[in-house]
């Protein structure tokens, strides 16, 4: 494929895996922590909310900076800030500290907020034609990250304990380097807002109503089923009596499915229009999610997989959806989906922890199955698009004149 010899991309794409690969860490860190420190399934779930929602809230603010001043020193120094932050919450678990703990969660949030804008507007703007497969591309290696953060922090929790993880800082530290090197140094806020707009006349147009509310409620619901399910499955497993390998493994295995979810779902859009794939997507996810907490043995792992690639799959898709309904430029479009998405999944976090505190985790679980469903039910009220046909077009080819 064409787009994979695109060095920005590739660059871009690898910082994503980098970045993510850190951030997973989260759950596995509060699972392992939790017991020493004796936190509760409401006090697990408020800290890793408070990463998300730092982060969430924080995103459209870093979009808007990267339309105006370019990405490169964005991108670069909110890598190496995530990576030294997140080593900093493995030292301070050790402490039992929960203060502290929330602190340095809220400082390594920070990096997440400021890479996350930069590198989707960056992203999509590799090749109009093929911006939800860049936008897969991109991801997909965020998920690589997301999948291979839990197996590699499981493996060295249990076999050589905490003290070891901050030397995970030096591997990042080329792409780093990279990042500093390859991610263009321009202003991007004018060139983005221009490339919309030359590309899709209609795309400065506020959405109406009956758009913008079926869009919110499809992102937040999306990222609730999401969120609820990446935090609450090592603590659900650990519980069961599995160790952190073994768990870290299945918080693996979940970021493996949705990345090869992520990496199909863009062309599958490309090619059948962006509505039909986020629905089918959502549906698929739901007896999914249902069954998963029901199959206890040591062998869940293919419903595991099949619970990613369903969730990963409208991934991508959503974040160029609204890229082309929402007005201004891509860096403040991209900082607040990917905000909202961070926000909404953080609250879904929480009511996941009540419900696991007050009915147990596996009907926590389960619920995530409605979120699912609901997500879908918002997806329907999107506009149609034909296949490689922009959404802000469709929406307006439907708009009165």
């Amino acid at each position: 494929m064409h787009l994979l010899r695109n060095r920005s991309l590739i660059t871009l794409s690898l910082g994503h895996m980098f970045l993510d690969f850190f951030s997973s860490v989260v759950p596995v860190l509060l699972a392992f922590f939790s017991v020493p420190m004796g936190l509760s399934n409401a006090q697990l779930a408020t800290a890793a909310s408070l990463y998300n929602f730092v982060s969430s809230l924080l995103q459209p603010a870093f979009g808007w900076l990267t339309d105006r001043v370019g990405s490169r020193w964005i991108g670069t120094l909110s890598l190496l800030w995530t990576m030294v932050f997140i080593s900093g919450v493995v030292v301070i678990g050790q402490r039992g500290d929960y203060g502290l703990l929330l602190a340095a969660l809220s400082m390594a949030a920070l990096g997440s907020a400021a890479f996350h804008p930069q590198g989707a507007m960056n992203a999509t703007q590799v090749e109009e034609k093929w911006r939800t497969t860049s936008a897969s591309i991109f991801f997909f290696f965020g998920n690589l990250g997301l999948m291979s953060g839990p197996l590699v922090a499981g493996f060295i929790l249990k076999s050589f304990g905490p003290d070891k993880f901050p030397f995970l800082v030096l591997a990042g530290m080329p792409v780093v380097l990279l990042t500093a090197a390859s991610v263009p140094m321009t202003e991007q806020g004018s060139s983005s807002r221009s490339t919309v707009r030359n590309a899709n006349p209609s795309s400065h147009v506020a959405p109406s109503a009956g758009v913008l509310i079926p869009l919110v409620g499809l992102i937040a619901l999306r990222s609730w089923a999401n969120f609820g399910t990446t935090t609450f499955l090592p603590k659900f497993y650990q519980e069961l009596g599995w160790d952190p390998a073994r768990y870290g493994t299945v918080a693996s295995l979940w970021m493996l499915g949705t990345a090869v979810g992520n990496v199909a779902g863009g062309p599958l859009a490309d090619r059948y229009g962006r509505r039909l794939l986020v629905s089918l997507s959502l549906i698929m996810m739901v007896p999914v999610m249902f069954m998963l907490p029901l199959v206890q043995s040591n062998y869940p792992f293919p419903l595991i997989v099949l619970g990613g690639f369903t969730s990963g799959l409208s991934f991508s898709v959503i974040m160029v959806l609204a890229q082309s309904l929402l007005p201004g430029g891509r860096g403040l479009a991209s900082g607040f989906t990917m905000g909202f998405m961070f926000a909404s999944g953080a609250v879904g976090n929480v009511i996941n922890g009540w419900l696991a505190d007050w009915l147990g985790l596996s009907i926590s679980l389960q619920s995530v199955a409605l979120v699912a469903l609901g997500a879908a039910a918002c997806a329907r009220f999107l506009p149609r698009t034909r296949p490689a046909e922009p959404v802000a077009e469709a929406h307006a080819s439907r708009s009165p004149r």
